[in-house]
């Protein structure tokens, strides 16, 4: 029975629409034993791991990077009206629920090692050497691969299988939070517009009591034969548009196409120490599938209110600290806020220069990506008044002069003030005899 059906297909092939099929196998490496049905996991374990451009052996970890770092650059928000950036995000976003499902990526790579142990035995020489085997005895295996030359239906389709179920499309959206709330992680309610599964239909798109029926013109298969001299070719039909079923009663509330737009609200949970305009990703929250298909996702950009005192750098948020003149230089205790929402003291240490720092360590914001938290950075400000009065001005003055004199005497050949501070001296000091400036020392 094998080497009757590898001979009849060799036959097909011989005719005109044969070397047409050929030709578009070799193209896409159907033959020499690349079309087996252990090859086609391969190819699509190959295609997750290529579209996101990653290794075979990625943690979990590199996956969600690469895959937030190519939904920035491809989301539909950002390129807005570029259908190709649309399907990439779309490709994007199925490979990598792929590749983070561990059950779905083990099944990928065991058909991948299963695919490379068997290419050996694959490879036998002849341009059908892929048509010997157990792998062809139903020539319908070899037709299905150009099930997409004759539209979604075929003659070799299986019959009675259902219509292809496609993935619904993504859905973005944006919420604001305060930024107490994305150090601490809170929940926030989004709502938007999407389109849901009809609930009189149940998403079948049929009215109740009926169901789709299979087309009269193609029979089923969604191919209609367009004879052209001794070519038979297969296109479309035009009746169920290559379906293969039709739909005599549609559902009067989504009028046949199974949802329907509808107001939707999600609680969206945002981590704590989460940034400003990180996105966020609800899985099954996007526009619904068609014929049973998977919902799309739901991409949150959060968006963090500033905060009059706080700023987040990196994975530290820093404070700025003011100090008076007196704690500045005398020390003392200051009262700071904290990530928490609650006050406490913080001991300043005598003296401390204005621009000088304070780091509290893990008293910052959760880190997302490593696990711990960051620090609270503390810049520590002089505060001056605004306004003085004469008694304040003669202090500071007075201050000033004190300190000046200090740091005279603290230099090396100190001889003593200068004259601008000589008749400061008298009147201060009115007892003091006069200094000589002359020859540094006290005359009577």
């Amino acid at each position: 029975m094998t080497h009757i059906t590898s001979t009849l297909v060799q036959r097909c092939l011989r005719t005109p629409l044969g070397l047409l099929f050929r030709r578009d196998a070799q193209r896409r490496g159907l033959f020499g034993g690349c079309g087996s049905a252990a090859s086609r996991p391969l190819r699509a374990a190959r295609d997750a791991y290529a579209i996101l451009g990653i290794e075979r052996n990625a943690t979990s970890a590199e996956v969600k990077e690469r895959f937030r770092e190519l939904a920035k650059k491809y989301h539909p928000d950002l390129n807005k009206g570029d259908r190709a950036a649309s399907m990439k995000m779309s490709e994007l976003t199925s490979a990598y629920d792929t590749l983070m499902d561990s059950r779905k990526r083990a099944a990928l790579d065991h058909a991948t090692n299963q695919a490379n142990s068997g290419s050996a035995a694959s490879s036998r020489s002849g341009p059908f050497s892929g048509f010997q085997g157990d792998e062809w005895m139903d020539a319908s295996q070899m037709f299905s691969e150009f099930s997409d030359i004759f539209g979604r239906g075929s003659p070799f389709k299986p019959q009675g299988s259902p219509a292809a179920a496609t993935r619904g499309e993504d859905v973005s959206g944006q919420v604001e939070v305060s930024f107490l709330d994305a150090m601490q992680g809170c929940e926030s309610v989004l709502s938007y517009m999407c389109r849901q599964t009809c609930v009189d239909c149940r998403g079948s798109g049929a009215k109740e009591g009926t169901s789709w029926s299979k087309c009269k013109v193609c029979r089923g298969t969604g191919v209609q034969r367009v004879e052209r001299g001794i070519l038979s070719m297969g296109v479309p039909c035009h009746r169920c548009h290559g379906q293969g079923e039709v739909l005599d009663h549609p559902c009067r509330a989504c009028r046949g196409e199974g949802s329907r737009t509808q107001p939707r609200e999600v609680r969206v949970s945002v981590p704590a120490g989460v940034r400003n305009l990180m996105e966020l990703r609800v899985p099954g929250a996007g526009h619904a599938g068609g014929r049973g298909g998977k919902s799309g996702h739901l991409f949150v950009t959060v968006k963090v209110l500033p905060h009059e005192l706080f700023r987040h750098v990196d994975d530290d948020v820093h404070l700025d600290v003011p100090l008076t003149l007196k704690q500045a230089l005398l020390g003392g205790q200051v009262e700071i806020p904290t990530l928490d929402g609650t006050k406490e003291f913080l001991t300043i240490q005598a003296p401390t220069q204005p621009g000088a720092t304070k780091v509290l360590r893990g008293r910052g914001p959760p880190r997302l990506d490593s696990g711990g938290r960051g620090h609270l950075v503390l810049r520590f400000l002089l505060q001056l008044p605004k306004e003085l009065s004469n008694r304040q001005m003669a202090l500071i003055e007075e201050f000033d002069r004190l300190t000046m004199r200090v740091e005279e005497k603290s230099k090396p050949g100190f001889a003593g003030p200068g004259p601008d501070n000589h008749q400061h001296r008298d009147s201060v000091h009115p007892n003091r005899k006069p200094y000589d400036r002359n020859r540094g020392r006290a005359f009577a």
